[in-house]
């Protein structure tokens, strides 16, 4: 059953990140997903129940990508910079459809108060992994810097998503981070 509501909510994540919002019905995630007529509904009886199931798998997909994140100790800033870099290409390219499903669920969330606290749960997991690393670096202020350089490397997915001719400089990403590091 378990195996049944994770393909449903992968299969949502494909139609966001490939068709949009609109295209989030339990119909199509059933045909997406392979799985019988209906089956989706019995997993997530209502479409907020899809949506909060989509965000649930986000946040999962999102764990396991802070766990290649923890594999690397970035122990320079020149490091850090490339390993933000890094992210920011695998999360435009190979995970294209993620990134976008997540910023159609990010904007839903501005209209819908319980899908944007759930989307915070992913990205508290990547603050405090920011945060530690900017810690461990000796940042005087990692909670902010973090934030800072959250905001920066969002702004650089966004940018990436939406006009994928244009690349972030190595240089620029790594004044970024020396000012987070910054007294």
């Amino acid at each position: 059953m378990a195996r049944i509501r994770e393909r449903a909510a992968d299969a949502a994540i494909t139609l966001l990140g490939t068709r949009g919002l609109h295209a989030l019905t339990h119909g199509k995630v059933d045909a997406e997903a392979g799985l019988p007529r209906g089956s989706a509904s019995n997993h997530f009886r209502t479409r907020a129940a899809l949506v909060r199931g989509t965000v649930e798998r986000l946040v999962e997909r999102d764990r396991e990508i802070l766990e290649r994140l923890n594999t690397m100790a970035p122990d320079t800033p020149g490091r850090l910079a490339d390993l933000l870099l890094a992210f920011v290409e695998a999360v435009t390219t190979d995970e294209r459809e993620l990134t976008v499903a997540r910023y159609t669920l990010v904007m839903e969330g501005a209209h819908e108060p319980a899908v944007r606290a759930d989307l915070a749960e992913g990205s508290d997991l990547l603050l405090a992994w920011g945060t530690q690393v900017l810690a461990d670096l000796g940042s005087s202020r990692p909670g902010p810097a973090a934030r800072t350089l959250m905001a920066y490397t969002d702004g650089i997915i966004m940018r990436a998503i939406t006009r994928p001719d244009l690349v972030e400089p190595r240089d620029q990403m790594l004044r970024v981070v020396r000012a987070c590091l910054s007294p």
